[in-house]
């Protein structure tokens, strides 16, 4: 059978089947039902966060020159120079193809790594300002707040909002009507007078700023980025988390860093995860500690597979509300469903991605 002559719901069935964009691309070359199809989930969602810049000029290009593809456009992650090295030509070329992407809702953009982490203090604001896609989700870890203030007057309907630091958006009450979700570097740079009830945010011994959305939180993640984050224990938060928020629905934590100079001891208890009278998800990723004691009992190795598993299946049990557990380390993880009736299943998988079982940005 030629390629031209399969039907077009077959076409799609088949490129839906698809997962790396390497083959998508492909299949663009191969009939037109195949390349309508596989552009329209080529270009609805774009990554380039892993990616050279000059994939993302070839992507700029293709949507300037092809304002069909930009209409398709509904998420993008962007990863771009700093200030500096930033060519204002290509600065321009991008803003451009922004632009034309009308129907974009989900923006994320981080600036390259330093030595301190990401750069969020790009001046080239002017990319984003004027744009006119109408937001639900923004992520910005590299423009300047200043330099965007444009931008957060026309941004209407953003309701998940990931940011470094304070933002002046968050003083003008009449800013952002919108917002739910917020996730930023400390619990100082949280915004007040808002009813969110979503929150990711660093570790802190003092969880008292988080009280004041006891009433509408129902997601929080904790994330240790730092050495400094290590000055206490996760046992130890979660114990806080239960006193303070019992009501929680869903609970992540999360070491974003890496130190091959520790090998951590840490404890859970029975006894916190049944203080919380609500919780449907626990997600557990950790990359410092070695080996966690539960009711200073069981010890549990995070290097090896079947003590993983031990871990998630005794937090499961602990809280009779939980519907799914997902722990990690550096390479075993598990993930464990209670499905009706009460049976629990566990999942397949080779490493936990913490933001894609965590409840904050895609809830």
């Amino acid at each position: 059978m030629a390629f031209s002559s399969i039907p077009p719901e077959i076409c799609a069935a088949i490129c839906s089947e698809v997962v790396d964009s390497r083959t998508l691309a492909l299949l663009c070359r191969t009939s037109r039902d195949f390349r309508d199809e596989a552009q329209r989930l080529l270009y609805h969602s774009v990554d380039f966060r892993g990616r050279l810049m000059r994939a993302v000029k070839s992507w700029a290009r293709a949507i300037e020159k092809h304002p069909h593809l930009a209409e398709r456009v509904h998420t993008l992650a962007l990863r771009l120079p700093d200030t500096l090295t930033f060519e204002v030509s290509d600065a321009t070329k991008i803003g451009r193809a922004l632009a034309k992407c009308v129907n974009l809702k989900e923006l994320r953009i981080v600036g390259d790594v330093s030595a301190t982490g990401h750069i969020h203090n790009c001046i080239h604001g002017w990319m984003i300002n004027d744009c006119p896609f109408r937001l639900t989700k923004f992520e910005n870890l590299y423009f300047q707040d200043r330099w965007i203030e444009g931008f957060w007057q026309k941004q209407t309907e953003i309701r998940v909002l990931s940011i470094a630091h304070s933002s002046a958006c968050f003083t003008d009450q009449n800013l952002l009507p919108e917002l739910i979700a917020v996730r930023t570097t400390s619990m100082s740079d949280l915004p007040e007078g808002r009813a969110l009830q979503r929150v990711e945010t660093r570790f802190q011994r003092d969880l008292l700023p988080l009280v004041q959305y006891k009433g509408t939180l129902t997601t929080l993640n904790l994330r240790r980025d730092w050495m400094i984050d290590l000055d206490f224990s996760i046992g130890v938060a979660l114990g806080a988390v239960a006193e303070l928020l019992p009501d929680l629905m869903h609970l992540g934590i999360v070491e974003r860093f890496k130190d091959y100079h520790l090998s951590l001891l840490d404890g859970l208890s029975k006894t916190t995860f049944q203080q919380f009278t609500s919780l449907k998800t626990f997600t557990l990723r950790v990359l410092n500690v070695d080996c966690f004691v539960f009711d200073n009992v069981s010890p549990f190795n995070m290097n090896a597979a079947a003590d993983v598993h031990g871990l998630a299946y005794e937090i499961m049990m602990a809280c009779p509300t939980l519907r799914r557990v997902a722990v990690g380390a550096e390479g075993p993880a598990s993930v464990l469903r209670r499905v009706p009736g009460g049976e629990i299943h566990e999942e397949s998988v080779q490493l936990l991605d913490f933001d894609a079982f965590s409840m904050f940005w895609n809830s």
